[in-house]
């Protein structure tokens, strides 16, 4: 079984110092048995930056 999933690398500021997270997406491949099997990650190429108000609450 396949899906796609964002992991984020790193957090950095902005020109007004706001704080965004860069995220890489990633696809993750499990064995199928249910969806917490072990599995693995693999990288892709594709990255956003997402501002950090965004996935977390203050």
């Amino acid at each position: 079984m396949e899906d796609e999933a964002w992991r984020s690398v790193t957090v950095v500021e902005d020109k007004n110092g706001q704080p965004h997270v860069l995220q890489q997406q990633v696809k993750v491949y499990t064995s199928g048995m249910n969806e917490e099997s072990a599995g693995y990650t693999k990288p892709e190429m594709k990255h956003r930056i997402v501002p950090m108000k965004d996935l977390v609450e203050l």
